[in-house]
């Protein structure tokens, strides 16, 4: 019974735990996008894909020089929809940002490149890995770009 009690205890405390970083780091990505997007009231550009039963938004706001940062958001079907802030840099005509976003309740980060073309971003796709639970690309030169998933040029809202 004793040991009933003390496991009962760790357990609660665990999820307890879990649940509060979970808190703390959706108030720490709420506070960084706030803080810069709070100097942007509106965004710079925003692009939509709208196929089939797919959807995604880009907003892009400006930081000055090559840097990005903004807001995605991916409803594909089949999936489960997943929103988070993007932060990179642009380099010519591509764009390279960290994609920290929640799905069911669930932190995770990957990396995201678009090349423009024209009014579009065409996102790419290439072999990964992962280094400390972040995907990343092994090689952003070797992508491939304009296979699934582009952005078309839209008014922001």
């Amino acid at each position: 019974m004793k040991k009933s009690l003390l496991f009962i205890a760790a357990t609660s405390m665990f999820l307890a735990s879990c649940e509060s970083d979970s808190k703390k780091q959706s108030t720490l990505d709420s506070s960084i996008m706030s803080d810069h997007v709070s100097e942007y009231s509106k965004p710079d550009e925003c692009y939509i894909y709208n196929k089939d039963k797919n959807l995604a938004t880009l907003r892009i706001y400006s930081t000055g020089g090559d840097k990005i940062l903004g807001q995605l958001t991916y409803s594909l079907d089949g999936k489960d929809k997943n929103s988070g802030p993007i932060y990179g840099i642009v380099r010519g005509d591509t764009i390279i940002v960290d994609y920290k976003f929640q799905s069911e309740g669930v932190y995770s980060r990957r990396q995201v490149v678009w090349v423009k073309q024209g009014d579009s971003l065409l996102e790419g796709y290439g072999d990964v890995y992962q280094v400390n639970g972040d995907v990343k690309f092994k090689n952003i030169s070797k992508l491939t770009f304009g296979k699934s998933i582009i952005f078309e040029h839209t008014n922001c809202k």
